[in-house]
This record gives C-alpha cells, sequence and structure tokens, in this order.
C-alpha cells in the first residue's frame, strides 16, 4: 500500500476496537484516529495504531488491550499483526467526528 493512498479499515475490526479506551483522554483508539490500518484476510487480521506521542506511558496496555479484544472476538483466526506504527504522526485533526462530539467538540467541517 502506498503512504498517499487511503487506509483500509474493515469496520468488524474498527467495531471491535471501538472498546479500547485511552485512559488519559476517555475515548476509543478509533474515536481518537489511532487506528490507521484494519485488515482481514485469509491469513489473518493486521492493525496498525499509533498513540497520540511517542512518550506515552499507556502504549503497551494499549496495544495488549487491542490484542486481546481481536482474539476474543476472531477466536478463529490464526494470525493477528498488531503494529505500532509512527508515521504518519498523529495529530487532533485525525479525531472522528463521532469523537469530537464526545468531547464537546465541534465535527471537523464546522470547526
Amino acid at each position: 500500500m502506498s503512504r498517499t493512498a487511503q487506509p483500509t479499515l474493515d469496520p468488524d475490526l474498527l467495531e471491535c476496537l471501538l472498546d479500547v479506551i485511552d485512559p488519559e483522554i476517555g475515548l476509543s483508539v478509533v474515536d481518537l484516529g489511532l487506528v490507521y490500518r484494519a485488515t482481514r484476510d485469509e491469513s489473518g487480521i493486521d492493525v496498525e495504531l499509533t498513540l497520540t506521542a511517542r512518550s506515552c506511558p499507556l502504549g503497551e496496555m494499549l496495544m495488549d488491550d487491542a490484542r486481546e479484544r481481536l482474539v476474543a472476538r476472531f477466536p478463529d483466526v490464526s494470525r493477528i499483526g498488531l503494529d505500532l506504527v509512527w508515521h504518519p504522526q498523529w495529530k487532533p485533526d485525525l479525531i472522528t467526528d463521532r469523537g469530537r462530539n464526545l468531547l464537546g467538540l465541534k465535527p471537523k467541517e464546522a470547526a
């Protein structure tokens, strides 16, 4: 996949990852826009996500939580690849409209 292409986000994987909550902000990794790729095929599941900052002390916990939820939701999948990535760098405009609403912010187009 080229870096300029729109990332692939499987809706079933995103639904599962909605339960992975960043405890510092109180939003899911999906609503924060931290999931850059979530794909599923016959070879397994691949997820790339990032953190709001490299210095986030909860990164390992979030990755473990994501893996546990994917394993529980998709028990028949033989491989779950979960990678922490830093490119592109996360920025607040990646927060979804749902996430913005939960934070009491205006939607992107109205901001």
